[in-house]
């Protein structure tokens, strides 16, 4: 029996935490991340090593309650797409209304980053999840405003860099964006609509070391295509 010091053993990196719905979440919130995955298998094989999922392997979660919404929404991005983002340590997560799959990534500006998709469904007068066209049509009118012509809030500000509509699916656009509350963010985003369900693809500053000076319009090419990838995988 080994009587020496416990072993130390060193602790993989955090995967990104998922991006905060814009509306109230309902249900319980499940979330996998690679870092889990990496954990998990140190802790049985007794040993640390490398542990790479791509967008083949997948990240599927609990079979979601609305078919409109994908099992495995980390599938939406190809190899290709996540290594034009150097995107790494996929974290999915689900919950009633959206399926969401967000990754570190490096931008071409050199930045660091998250990436994120998100697939959800408009939400009703309650705050339950909906299959809704024309609600979906709201809110797609409702987040594109925000997108295009920015906002002014006591708290929080969107400031527009420069945005364009888009030919995918229903509906769609893409904006760079500032956005600030006592700090300030840089932010692309994607922004789709396919029939009743949203898809949001964007792509961001870290939240605890934002400058709002990263220059994210060298990776517009990239958000777009995996918002067609995304959109046509609804379809």
């Amino acid at each position: 029996m080994y009587d020496g010091p416990a072993q130390q053993f060193p602790q993989p990196p955090a995967a990104p935490a998922p991006p905060t719905p814009r509306r109230g979440s309902t249900g319980r919130t499940v979330v996998i991340t690679a870092a889990a995955t990496l954990a998990a298998y140190a802790a049985v094989a007794g040993v640390v090593g490398a542990v790479t999922l791509t967008a083949e392997e997948g990240m599927a979660g609990p079979e979601p309650e609305f078919a409109e919404l994908p099992a495995d929404p980390c599938a939406a991005a190809s190899r290709s797409q996540l290594g034009a983002v150097s995107a790494r340590m996929p974290s999915a997560s689900f919950a009633d209304e959206r399926s969401t799959c967000s990754w570190h990534a490096e931008f071409s500006d050199g930045s660091p980053g998250h990436l994120s998709i998100t697939f959800r469904l408009p939400l009703d007068s309650d705050r339950e999840p909906q299959v809704d066209e024309s609600a979906a049509e709201a809110e797609f009118e409702e987040r594109r405003s925000e997108l295009v012509d920015g906002s002014d809030g006591d708290y929080w500000t969107v400031e527009v860099l420069e945005s364009r509509e888009l030919d995918i699916a229903d509906e769609s656009v893409v904006s760079h964006v500032v956005e600030s509350d006592e700090e300030s963010g840089s932010r692309a985003e994607v922004l789709v609509r396919v029939g009743s369900v949203l898809v949001e693809v964007s792509a961001s500053e870290p939240w605890e070391v934002r400058t709002g000076r990263a220059d994210l319009t060298g990776d517009e090419d990239v958000l777009v295509d995996i918002a067609e990838r995304a959109a046509t995988s609804l379809e």
